[in-house]
């Protein structure tokens, strides 16, 4: 089966288009139309599920705080993060010291 259709061909074939993409749930089937640029694309809903669901994972992982072990969260990038928590490792080396040295 082509890929493309006009959007007359596509209308015409309908029934048939449907059953193409209830049958092979990957496919896509693009829609010309004369006064747009852009093709449309006919895909199963289960399709655009699957392709929402990547796209807001990426989006997750792009930016944005992220999930740390546990529940914490953090809005500090990969850079800052170690920064904070090197400063918490240096204070945690100081108060043990301290500690250590008041014994």
């Amino acid at each position: 089966m082509p890929r493309s259709f006009s959007i007359s061909e596509a209308r015409a074939r309908l029934p048939e288009l449907a059953r193409y993409l209830s049958g092979a749930p990957d496919g896509v089937v693009f829609i010309e139309h004369r006064d747009r640029a852009e093709r449309l694309a006919l895909i199963t809903e289960r399709r655009l599920r699957y392709l929402e669901s990547l796209v807001g994972a990426s989006l997750v992982r792009e930016g944005g705080s992220f999930q740390l072990a546990g529940s914490m969260t953090s809005d500090l990038d990969d850079e800052e993060l170690e920064k904070a928590l090197m400063a918490v490792k240096r204070e945690g080396e100081a108060r043990a010291h301290t500690k250590s040295e008041e014994l």
